[in-house]
């Protein structure tokens, strides 16, 4: 690691820590104030997530909407992902009472049946709105929760956020790790509630499936995981409301596409969880994190399976 790159993830370590020092100070709704002009700060001294940002906002909606309404739903997007900075790391100081006056929650019944049933739950949603607030919320309701997570490029500042979740009965699974496999199809068979965000490219098995009409690389692991295990499989999204407040939605659970082909089936089902996704991101598209490179890999630069 460069010094430059280990200064910097220092200063933001740092950064972390001071934030949640400082914010503890503040009533919650002042210090959601305060993260939303963090994020506008951030949205013009950082340079090349704003150009990220634009270019994510350009495939996407380049031929309806003009620049200056992408250049007003990056501003609003940064001063979004600010608020739930210190959301997140404000959680601490709201009591289970005010959490579920903060945060509705519609569908309950869909989830509540997955669980009272036995047959348990998978959660599929992306990265929009304060995705973080809801795991902590559906904990709180008394649901067992456990969430699928790639590791951070940080090791404390992940640990971090594991610290964070786990305060809430919240579980990390760390994707990746030697004991993932073991985690997951643990929690399958105890029909508990497994949570997965599958909308950025990372580097795990994944299929190509359409985002917003253009190919983007799409991890397969909620597919395989809802056909081999039968649990009930739903999508679920957590939306920013006027004055702050937050909506849980808790969608119907999906007929799922089973043909008997195996690639088939994964690919299918990937893509009605993605366009699903992307019906969301339209709708509230301040509240997704355009600045992630969506649509980096190309169909081209993955190997083709070899021939038996």
């Amino acid at each position: 690691m460069t010094w430059s790159k280990r200064f910097v993830r220092n200063f933001l370590l740092v950064l972390l820590k001071g934030l949640g020092f400082l914010i503890r100070l503040l009533p919650w709704r002042l210090g959601v104030h305060f993260g939303g002009l963090l994020g506008l700060i951030a949205f013009y001294l950082l340079k090349r997530e704003r150009r990220r940002s634009y270019e994510g906002l350009k495939v996407a909606f380049g031929n309806e909407k003009s620049e200056q309404a992408l250049q007003r739903i990056a501003r609003k997007n940064f001063s979004n992902l600010g608020k739930g900075l210190i959301e997140i790391l404000n959680l601490h100081s709201l009591k289970k009472e005010q959490l579920e006056t903060l945060v509705s929650l519609e569908g309950e019944e869909y989830l509540k049946a997955a669980t009272e049933s036995g047959q348990g739950g998978i959660l599929i949603t992306g990265h929009i709105g304060n995705w973080e607030l809801m795991a902590a919320a559906l904990s709180m309701r008394g649901y067992r929760l456990h969430v699928i997570a790639a590791p951070l490029y940080d090791p404390r500042i992940d640990e971090l956020i594991i610290r964070l979740r786990a305060d809430f009965n919240v579980e990390t699974i760390s994707r990746g790790s030697p004991s993932s496999s073991r985690k997951i199809l643990s929690v399958l068979k105890k029909k508990e509630i497994l949570g997965l965000l599958i909308d950025q490219d990372t580097r795990v098995d994944g299929v190509f499936v359409n985002f917003f009409n253009k190919k983007a690389h799409t991890p397969a692991g909620a597919a395989q995981l809802a056909l081999r295990s039968g649990a009930a499989t739903m999508m679920c999204f957590v939306t920013r409301l006027p004055g702050d407040r937050h909506r849980i939605t808790i969608e119907k659970p999906m007929h799922l596409y089973k043909n008997g082909n195996k690639e088939q089936d994964i690919e299918k089902n990937t893509a009605m969880f993605t366009a699903r996704i992307e019906e969301h991101v339209k709708q509230y598209p301040e509240q997704w994190v355009w600045m992630h490179r969506r649509w980096r890999t190309k169909p081209e630069e993955i190997p083709a399976p070899e021939k038996s």
